[in-house]
């Protein structure tokens, strides 16, 4: 297997049962994003960020998988492991579109990949339950909510109908991801003692602190890449310039996900936390 990120598309009776399952991809107008009229800076920082989001969705196809063999190992209540189950379509069709816009703007950027990171690593010893607590907490209350939290200022800032098409049906899917934390722990909150509150209010430190390298990365020449364009053609073809991003990323993290945090009772360590944030 090749160690670059490549994606495959198979077609008949596959792509039939995908289409049923999750249809739209092919009414958005992708050819109305006419790369022609963009210098190539702006086309490349633009296959950079879109070649991202392609590979940060594609590891959330693995993180929801992982999710759910862990819910089912916990005994979690069937339907809360139905409703997760349809994230990965959800996720799937979130790879496609990104890639779509991606060869819409000239192909993908070479990214390695990397399939021993596409998960969690956890603890060997974690009983099923604390490895459902631990996943729910990673991925349910902090993971999707900072994705949504920072990508629905991007879409509202995008002037470009394709681009906003492909924000908007991400984004809906988004919303019914980002409920499946607070409903996890609605129902494992009276199977959790003190020691396992204390476990995972450090899960949630260190998870916060492995995201801020998104919002201090202001040296990286993929992130320099990205502002070398001029703010209307970010606007068009999907983000914001670095300086603009920092405050977004640490607004979504002090205002949607240390509260959501708070409420579930952890032992939260607020100096590290406000540390993190300064």
């Amino acid at each position: 297997m090749s160690d670059t990120f490549a994606l495959e598309w198979m077609g008949g009776v596959a792509e039939h049962h995908f289409r049923r399952a999750r249809p739209g991809a092919d009414d958005i107008p992708w050819h109305a994003l006419d790369r022609s009229k963009y210098r190539e800076q702006a086309l490349q920082a633009g296959r950079n960020v879109w070649t991202d989001v392609a590979l940060s969705e594609y590891a959330a196809i693995a993180s929801f998988a992982q999710v759910v063999g862990a819910l089912t190992e916990a005994l979690a209540p069937l339907d809360l492991i139905g409703m997760t189950s349809d994230f990965l379509a959800d996720e799937v069709k979130h790879v496609e579109l990104a890639s779509r816009l991606v060869m819409q703007l000239g192909g993908a950027a070479p990214r390695k990949f990397e399939p021993a990171r596409l998960v969690n690593r956890l603890a060997a010893d974690l009983t099923p339950l604390q490895r459902a607590n631990e996943l729910a907490l990673r991925i349910g209350c902090i993971g999707e909510p900072y994705a949504s939290g920072t990508a629905l200022p991007m879409m509202q800032a995008t002037t470009h109908p394709v681009v906003r098409a492909v924000y908007e049906s991400i984004l809906r899917d988004e919303a019914r991801h980002c409920r499946f934390g607070s409903l996890y722990f609605e129902w494992a909150d009276t199977l959790l003692d003190d020691a396992e509150r204390q476990r995972l209010a450090q899960v949630a430190l260190h998870t916060l602190q492995s995201y801020s390298g998104l919002w201090r990365r202001a040296g990286e020449p993929r992130v320099a890449s990205r502002n070398a364009v001029t703010d209307a053609e970010a606007r068009e073809l999907g983000w914001v310039p670095f300086e603009q991003y920092v405050p977004l990323a640490v607004a979504t993290v002090r205002d949607d996900i240390l509260p959501a945090l708070r409420k579930l009772n952890l032992p939260l360590p607020e100096a590290q936390l406000t540390a993190l944030l300064a």
